[in-house]
């Protein structure tokens, strides 16, 4: 389980602040607010949908870190390549091997997969406004992954959105402890939470607003 449990209200937060006006009866903003998943049926959909809130949001000049996936048909090849965004830099990495059409062995490559681990914790650590992650998979679901990128940044009260396949809704709910959201892939059920989220940080990190817009 993570840490929910962080005096976020004690942080100080370092971003341009949020396009939202806040309730001064929220003062003690709750810790799960800051953390929810965008449920779908495992396929690509999924994907996009993150892809397309995590670009929205970089237009509007907010600091978003995590990664987004696409998926790359090469010719000759039954199955695609997968290939991760890293935000905060833009470096695409390849986390899936070929290892020819008839086999049905794990294509992960681990090792890219720690890189992009790498760089996405090491984001957080440097400050950001939200975390986007493509998907709380099986590797999160084991206890690898990025399952450790998440926590770092919820206990840092940076909000965290993520894809979730609905075959992993039990794991994620075991590795946030209830505190997690889980929100069906609705533009306005997701604009909400973002509207939420932005408002629980920026008042517990005692941030002025901005004109950014969140709408997706």
């Amino acid at each position: 389980m993570i840490a929910l449990e962080h005096e976020l209200a004690n942080s100080a937060f370092k971003s341009r602040g949020w396009g939202v006006d806040i309730d001064p009866s929220q003062e003690n903003a709750a810790p799960g607010m800051l953390l929810a998943a965008v449920l779908h049926s495992g396929d690509q959909t999924g994907d996009r949908l993150i892809s397309d809130i995590a670009n929205h949001l970089r237009s509007q000049g907010y600091r978003v870190g995590g990664v987004i996936q696409s998926n790359i048909m090469q010719p000759g090849q039954c199955r695609c390549d997968m290939v991760l965004e890293e935000l905060t830099g833009g470096q695409e990495i390849q986390i899936s091997q070929n290892l020819g059409n008839q086999s049905r062995g794990c294509r992960l490559d681990a090792a890219a997969l720690e890189h992009v681990v790498g760089l996405v914790e090491t984001s957080v650590r440097n400050g950001l406004d939200m975390l986007v992650l493509n998907k709380f998979g099986n590797q999160e679901a084991e206890g690898k992954g990025l399952r450790n990128a998440i926590a770092l940044a919820v206990d840092a009260g940076i909000p965290v959105l993520v894809g979730l396949s609905r075959t992993n809704i039990d794991a994620w709910n075991s590795f946030c402890g209830g505190e997690g959201q889980l929100l069906e892939p609705h533009t306005a059920e997701i604009e909400r939470w973002l509207v939420s989220s932005f408002e629980a940080a920026r008042h517990s990190r005692r941030v002025p607003s901005s004109e950014h817009d969140i709408s997706v």
